[in-house]
């Protein structure tokens, strides 16, 4: 029973299974039959390309294609030659042969003379050697102010030899040289004086006088490359000074200026020591004919801190004197600088406060002055502070700018008096009167404003404008004003370079009104021969300085040149120190030679 269910069970099941399964067979052939017999329309249009809603791809048959692949070797020839492009800065320029020196003479008016000489030349591909002589003379005859007629014979010469050196870290720079300037004491204030009035009453008049100076520089200093940490710049020079009335001065100075960059700042120190030794002078110190020595110590620590647009200094300045007559001094001031460029090349900010000693020694103070006394012994002025502030940049490529204010607090500086003395005897008539024709000095502690400004203008290649101009104003302590300062300075400068031969050049200096001081010491024996029994101040109003100067070049040929220079073309009789006046036109032509 059981078996006859089982194999019922699963002929039910086959039926299921495969019964649909045989129909479906016979449809599908009959359905394919039917397709053939009967064909769908299909609409055509001749000429057209059909497109089907469904793509097909239609296989063909086709045979592979066989590829042979073979280089045929063979060498192309060009009548084409590629020459390699060379760098601009390389390019291949007739070298200029460079002449070895310049030689330059002229005569003029006044009797005067002119002659100097350049020579440079290379002793080695790291060395150079050169040197060069001047002399300026002239020794005709000059109207004072007040008309009188005076001889004014003056010359200058110098001399040097320098060398240098190019090592591959440093440069070794040395020169010895020599310079001497002779003139007279030729000038006086007042009105005009007969010869035998000029013997008595001026002490030094028609009285020759030379400054003759000789020294020795030596310089080390690095090369200062990009990516140097440590740069340095060392140098000592010795100096003797000798003058025809007796005085001999002997100056050494050594200094040196050293850069260390650290992690986000450069360490800077400005180190020197300087030794002074004069003799036959007259000691302001010790009221006495004698010498003179000083020692005098610097030491000026900062740091510099340097971005993109803006620069920081912050340190100090300091000074140490050390005189024999005199306890010691000292000087402290602080040495603060800033600087910020909001737009780069064309507008720089700056800021600072500084200060420093300035050392009046000898030989500066008879290139300041020629006509003081020649027995001098001037202080040292200390400037305590100085603010200043202003902006430098460019208007456009070819204007540059430069405008600054600055303030200075001035301890013992020096202004330049003339001298007289009466001597009044034991009866009316007995008198003695002495004038002076050298400067004397006064000192006072002031207050100093300076504004000034530079324009220089590149007009064209052809014209080039250079302007200069100061304005100063002094406050006082205790003098009346500051004697022989003028208010204001301006210098204008013109070159003119054509194309073609000829060169031309242009200048005028103007300097402002100035006062100068005669004081006059009355003294009476009776009372005392030291103490003058008074004192009274005669005060000479100084016209301002026009001085036009006028030069031309003609280039006849590459070594050979005509010169001729005009100066004071406005015909201007002026002072610069009272009662010197200066030459009237002078003319002063020439030639020079290269070779």
């Amino acid at each position: 029973m059981k078996k006859s269910s089982s194999a019922y069970i699963l002929l039910i099941l086959i039926s299921i299974f495969v019964g649909p399964a045989a129909l479906a067979q016979r449809d599908s052939t009959e359905l394919r039959k039917e397709v053939k017999v009967v064909k769908a329309y299909e609409p055509s249009i001749s000429d057209a390309y059909k497109i089907n809603d469904i793509p097909r791809i239609n296989h063909e048959d086709s045979d592979k294609p066989t590829f042979d692949y073979q280089i045929n070797s063979q060498p192309v020839f060009s009548t084409f030659t590629v020459d390699p492009v060379e760098a601009a800065q390389m390019a291949k320029e007739p070298k200029e042969k460079l002449g070895k020196g310049l030689i330059k003479g002229g005569i003029g008016n006044y009797l005067s003379s002119y002659g100097e000489l350049f020579f440079n030349a290379e002793t080695g591909r790291r060395s150079t050697f050169g040197m060069h002589f001047k002399h300026l003379s002239s020794n005709g005859k000059i109207k004072l102010l007040n008309t009188d007629k005076v001889d004014a014979p003056q010359s200058g010469d110098a001399a040097e030899i320098f060398t240098k050196h190019m090592f591959r870290k440093s440069t070794l720079s040395t020169s010895i040289y020599f310079d001497r300037k002779a003139f007279k004491y030729y000038g006086y204030t007042g009105d005009t004086l007969s010869n035998e009035n000029k013997e008595l009453l001026l002490p030094y008049w028609n009285a020759k006088q030379s400054f003759s100076k000789g020294g020795l520089n030596i310089k080390l200093a690095s090369n200062n490359g990009n990516y140097d940490s440590f740069r340095y710049s060392t140098s000592l020079n010795y100096q003797v000074l000798g003058s025809k009335t007796g005085q001999m001065e002997h100056l050494a100075k050594l200094n040196g200026l050293f850069n260390k960059e650290f992690e986000s700042f450069w360490g800077q120190l400005d180190a020197g020591l300087t030794y002074l030794h004069t003799d036959s002078i007259f000691n302001t110190t010790n009221n006495a004919f004698g010498i003179k020595q000083q020692i005098i110590l610097k030491l000026n620590p900062s740091m510099l801190l340097e971005g993109d647009m803006a620069s920081l200094r912050i340190g100090i300045n300091s000074y140490s004197v050390m005189d024999d007559d005199l306890e010691g001094e000292y000087l402290l001031t602080p040495n603060v600088k800033a600087s910020w460029s909001p737009i780069e090349n064309t507008l720089t900010l700056f800021a600072g406060i500084d200060g420093y000693l300035e050392h009046n020694h000898y030989s500066a103070i008879a290139t300041e002055n020629r006509y003081v006394n020649p027995y001098q012994d001037i202080q040292n002025a200390k400037y305590q502070y100085i603010l200043n502030g202003g902006i430098h940049g460019k208007f456009s490529p070819q204007v540059n700018y430069r405008f600054e204010v600055a303030y200075s607090s001035i301890a013992n500086q020096h202004f330049y008096m003339l001298k007289e003395t009466e001597t009044l005897g034991n009866l009316p008539t007995e008198y003695e009167m002495v004038r002076s024709n050298t400067f004397d000095v006064l000192y006072d502690d002031c207050n100093e404003l300076t504004i000034g400004g530079e324009l220089h203008y590149a007009v064209s290649n052809e014209i080039d404008f250079l302007l200069n101009g100061k304005y100063f104003s002094y406050d006082m302590n205790l003098l009346e004003t500051a004697w022989q300062k003028p208010n204001y300075e301006v210098s204008t400068s013109v070159n003119f370079n054509p194309e073609g031969p000829m060169h031309f050049t242009a200048d005028i200096y103007m300097i402002g009104k100035r006062k100068a001081l005669i004081q006059t010491d009355t003294f009476n024996p009776l009372l005392s021969s030291t103490t003058p029994e008074s004192t009274s101040n005669t005060i000479v109003d100084m016209d301002p300085i026009i001085d036009l100067n006028l030069g031309i070049d003609y280039q006849y040929s590459p070594k050979l040149s005509f010169w001729g220079q005009v100066n004071n073309f406005s015909f201007k009789k002026y002072e610069y120190w009272a009662g010197y006046t200066n030459q009237g036109l002078t003319i002063l032509a020439g030639a020079s030679y290269s070779f």
